[in-house]
């Protein structure tokens, strides 16, 4: 495969709109997004979902014919989902494009099951609180990924510690200001481990750090795949007299929206009527 030289990359630049951007950037930020997911991102204004993926995917493939993108070979949910399953990620282009000054190569590789499951799954958090943002008075006022939150401190014993939220997120309205931690949870990890991570909150909380960046302590939602994890978890926290229970709360991906937002009742993409 031709590499791509720098004046075929600025000329690549300066015919990307708005949205192609907006993509790039996401995908950068992301690693990982379905077509799906990113139809609900950044193609909101059709009518239906049917047209939204249609436009989405003509975008997606002109990007693919310029090596800005690129997707795996496996999709979510197998062929019968045909190209709304397929996975994306930047190419060499794209990456190059939103690659920060002096930043070393970003490589995707051959991801595990487990590693890609998780980040979409991170995906579909950030692309929800979008929807959110959008669709209700909810002011998504600042979202970080992953690297982008975590914070290396010193804990009471004088070892350095770091805590890895999967997400960081700043949430608004005319009545509230809410700061979350959001740890997403898919299963694999047994529930010692997930406690040892809510340990490791604890001792964060206990430095004023994050109060001293945000005003208060952020509170920390996991988001586990069954309501049989989120009894398991919530037993294991009430349990456990060294955790400040009522910093976590746990829930299921279903009720993000009804957590952060009580009063939500949105209508998002998905929910959409099909084209018949």
């Amino acid at each position: 495969m031709s590499s791509i030289g720098r004046r075929t990359l600025q000329h690549i630049a300066d015919s990307l709109s708005p949205r192609d951007w907006a993509i790039l950037r996401f995908l950068s930020t992301q690693k990982f997004a379905s077509t799906t997911q990113l139809c609900r991102m950044h193609f909101t204004t059709h009518a239906t979902s049917g047209a939204a993926t249609r436009a989405c995917l003509r975008v997606l493939d002109r990007l693919l014919e310029r090596r800005l993108v690129s997707r795996l070979d496996r999709r979510i949910g197998g062929i019968r989902h045909g190209s709304a399953g397929f996975i994306w990620h930047l190419d060499v282009a794209g990456e190059r494009l939103t690659r920060p000054r002096g930043a070393p190569r970003r490589h995707v590789g051959d991801p595990t099951t487990a590693f890609l499951d998780h980040h979409l799954q991170v995906t579909d958090t950030v692309v929800t609180l979008n929807e959110l943002s959008r669709h209700t008075a909810l002011d998504l006022a600042a979202v970080h990924v992953e690297t982008d939150a975590w914070r290396t401190f010193l804990t009471s014993h004088g070892t350095t510690a770091v805590l890895k939220p999967d997400l960081y997120a700043h949430l608004s309205t005319p009545e509230f200001d809410d700061h979350w931690y959001l740890e997403i949870d898919r299963g694999t990890e047994s529930t010692p481990v997930l406690i040892a991570k809510c340990r490791l909150y604890a001792a964060y909380k206990a430095t004023g750090r994050a109060q001293a960046e945000h005003g208060v302590f952020p509170r920390v939602l996991w988001i586990v795949p069954t309501q049989r994890r989120v009894q398991r978890l919530e037993q294991a926290i009430y349990g456990d007299p060294t955790l400040p229970n009522r910093l976590f709360t746990v829930i299921t991906p279903d009720q993000l929206a009804a957590t952060v937002d009580p009063g939500t009742d949105i209508e998002t993409p998905e929910s959409r009527k099909e084209e018949s």
